[in-house]
C-alpha cells in the first residue's frame, strides 16, 4: 500500500493523500479477501507500526474499527531505530512525530485508547486490564500475561529530562507530554495534524540534536545490565555449589533438634518422678548423668510423652521403673 502510494516506512506519503484513488482499488480487494478470513471471529486485531500512515484506509473497510495507539519516548524509538538501522536520531525523531500526529489525526476519538510503554512496566495487570475492556475481551488470563513482563529485558529508557538535555524539539517534547497525559486518562491536548515543514524533508518539527547525550545514558545502562547479569549469574552459581552442603546442615540440626526436644521432655518427666535418667539422644545431647551400675538398656520408637516425628531414643532407666515408660503403639 505504502509502496502504491509512492513511500516507505521510513517515506511517509503525503499527508493528505486520497485512500479512496480508483488506483487502490485491487489493494482494497485483496484487504476484503483478508478481513473475510477473520468473520467466524468475535475479537481479531494485528499490530504494525504502519497503520500509522495507512489508517484511514483500513477505516473505509472496517466501519467501527477501535484503534489502540502504543506511545512511546521518542528517544527511545530514535535509539532503537538507530540499533537496529543505522540511522540518525534526528531521522528517528522526526518518524516519531509523523506517524504519532498522522495516526492521532486519523483515529476517531471514540474509537482509540492512548496507552504508554512505560505503563507495562509500572502496573502492566492493571493496563492489561484496561485494554482488553476496550477490545472487549475477557480479562481472565490478564494476570498470566502481565507475568510476562521482565523489567530486566527493557533496553533504553529515556526521560522528559533526557529530552531537554539532547536538545529534542520543544514540540516534539510538548506532543509527547500530551500523549503521556491521555495516556493516563487525562485532557487531551494533542495538536493534530502533521507540520508542514521544508519541502525536501518530511513534515515535522526540527530537532538539532545532542547525541552525546542519549549516546552516553545508554552506555551506561547497558553496562548496568551487563552487571546485573554478572552478578545474578555468579548468585545461581553459588547456589547450586552451596545448596547440597545447606540441605544436608538443615537435615543435620533439624535431627539435632529433634533429639534435644526428646531429651528435655523425658528429663523432665523423669524429675517429676524424681528419679535420675539418663537420655540418649545424640552426640551432641548432653543431660546430667547419675546412674546406678545395675540400670539397663530400653531402645524403642516413638514413645507416647515424646514427640511422635521423632526418630530412635535410647533410654536407660533402673530395672525397678520399667513400668515408667508406657509402650508405643508399635511395643517396645
Amino acid at each position: 500500500l505504502l509502496n502504491e502510494l509512492g513511500g516507505a516506512w521510513d517515506l511517509p506519503p503525503k499527508a493528505d493523500e486520497n485512500f479512496g484513488d480508483p488506483r487502490l482499488d485491487p489493494l482494497r480487494m485483496k484487504a476484503r479477501l483478508l478481513i473475510e478470513g477473520f468473520d467466524s471471529r468475535d475479537v481479531w486485531g494485528w499490530k504494525d507500526p504502519r497503520n500509522s500512515l495507512t489508517l484511514p484506509f483500513w477505516q473505509n473497510l472496517l466501519p467501527g474499527l477501535k484503534t489502540l495507539i502504543m506511545v512511546r519516548n521518542p528517544l527511545e524509538v530514535a535509539y532503537s531505530m538507530r540499533e537496529r538501522n543505522g540511522t540518525s536520531y534526528s531521522f528517528g525523531l522526526r518518524l516519531w512525530e509523523i506517524y504519532n500526529r498522522r495516526l492521532i489525526e486519523a483515529a476517531t476519538a471514540q474509537q482509540q485508547l492512548v496507552t504508554h510503554y512505560d505503563l507495562f512496566f509500572e502496573d502492566a495487570e492493571s493496563e492489561l486490564r484496561r485494554i482488553a475492556h476496550f477490545i472487549g475481551l475477557p480479562d481472565a488470563e490478564v494476570a498470566n500475561a502481565a507475568a510476562l513482563v521482565r523489567r530486566q529485558k527493557r533496553h533504553a529508557r529515556f526521560s522528559i529530562d533526557n529530552l531537554i538535555d539532547a536538545r529534542v524539539s520543544g514540540e516534539v517534547i510538548q506532543f509527547y507530554r500530551a500523549l503521556i497525559s491521555e495516556a493516563k486518562g487525562k485532557t487531551r491536548s494533542t495538536s493534530r495534524g502533521a507540520k508542514q515543514g521544508e519541502p525536501d524533508l518530511p513534515a515535522g518539527a526540527i530537532t538539532r540534536l545532542n547525541a552525546a547525550v542519549p549516546e552516553t545514558i545508554a552506555q551506561i545502562q547497558h553496562l548496568e545490565r551487563e552487571l546485573l547479569a554478572q552478578a545474578e549469574a555468579r548468585h545461581k552459581r553459588e547456589v547450586a555449589q552451596t545448596a547440597p552442603t545447606f540441605k544436608k546442615s538443615a537435615a543435620t540440626l533439624s535431627r539435632r533438634m529433634s533429639y534435644f526436644a526428646i531429651g528435655v521432655l523425658v528429663w523432665r518427666r523423669a524429675k517429676r518422678r524424681e528419679t535420675s535418667y539418663e537420655i540418649v539422644c545424640g552426640s551432641n545431647c548432653k543431660l546430667p548423668r547419675s546412674l546406678p551400675g545395675c540400670w539397663t538398656s530400653l531402645k524403642t520408637q516413638q514413645p507416647d510423652f515424646a514427640l511422635r516425628h521423632a526418630g530412635k531414643l535410647q533410654i536407660r532407666l533402673p530395672p525397678s521403673r520399667q513400668n515408667f515408660l508406657p509402650r508405643s503403639r508399635g511395643g517396645c
